[in-house]
């Protein structure tokens, strides 16, 4: 199955800013809870003004009667614009498709991140490195990072993100503890940085070999030389 975020755009005429009468908004309610119903949607009427919400399975729209929005099957989308197209009280007049959303386990997405840990690695890198060593970042990196990596799952529709959050976090701390990434206190809070090559002790001079690669040095002195040969003679006069 294939979740996604979507909006089914409502116009409802006796609704504004606001109800033009408490008749028409109990005629909106009565119709759209029958209209769900119908169609095995569980509804959980609204309470202290806030709208009915519609649910199945794990599916579920918020019904603001200019807006059905919700995470919800694909496939649920078409059957679900033809009942609403027996509406009296309201019209649905267009669907707009958002962000995928993914059936995944807690387990199951951070073995995903795991997979991608060299690919968050370099990207922490380079969103850490700094023009000179004292300088540092202070805003939450971690945050950011699990943002950019996130994907968005059924079982937290709301955002949070914890085990994104919690996987990045962990693995700066080990960046830290290997000494490719430096933090210090500075004046507006705790900051963090990447480590330059000489703290990490890398050297900029080019080695023979590296990792069982020629360099380009030892293509040179392995050319072969040139043999000694005499001037030659100058032109006969």
């Amino acid at each position: 199955m294939a979740y996604r975020q979507v909006y089914f755009r409502i116009r409802t005429d006796c609704y504004s800013s606001g109800w033009t009468s408490d008749a028409d908004r109990a005629a909106f309610k009565e119709e759209s809870r029958r209209l769900f119903q119908e169609l095995g949607w569980a509804v959980t009427f609204g309470h202290n003004g806030s709208c009915d919400t519609a649910a199945k399975d794990q599916q579920d729209l918020y019904l603001h009667p200019s807006s059905f929005s919700g995470v919800i099957d694909e496939a649920s989308i078409q059957p679900l614009q033809e009942q609403l197209s027996k509406a009296r009280t309201f019209r649905c007049y267009h669907v707009d498709r958002y962000e995928e959303y993914r059936d995944l386990s807690d387990e199951a997405y951070r073995a995903e991140l795991g997979a991608k840990r060299d690919e968050i690695t370099s990207y922490i890198l380079e969103k850490c490195r700094t023009k000179r060593s004292n300088l540092y970042i202070v805003d939450p990196v971690a945050i950011h990072v699990a943002e950019h990596f996130k994907i968005r799952r059924l079982c937290d529709k709301d955002g949070r993100n914890k085990i994104g959050n919690q996987f990045v976090a962990e693995l700066m701390d080990e960046l830290l503890q290997k000494g490719w990434l430096v933090s210090a206190k500075t004046s507006h809070g705790d900051g963090i940085r990447t480590a330059t090559n000489k703290e990490r002790g890398i050297s900029r001079q080019p080695a023979a070999q590296v990792d069982g690669q020629i360099t380009m040095e030892d293509q040179e002195n392995k050319a072969p030389k040139k043999k000694k040969g005499r001037k030659p003679a100058g032109p006969c006069l």
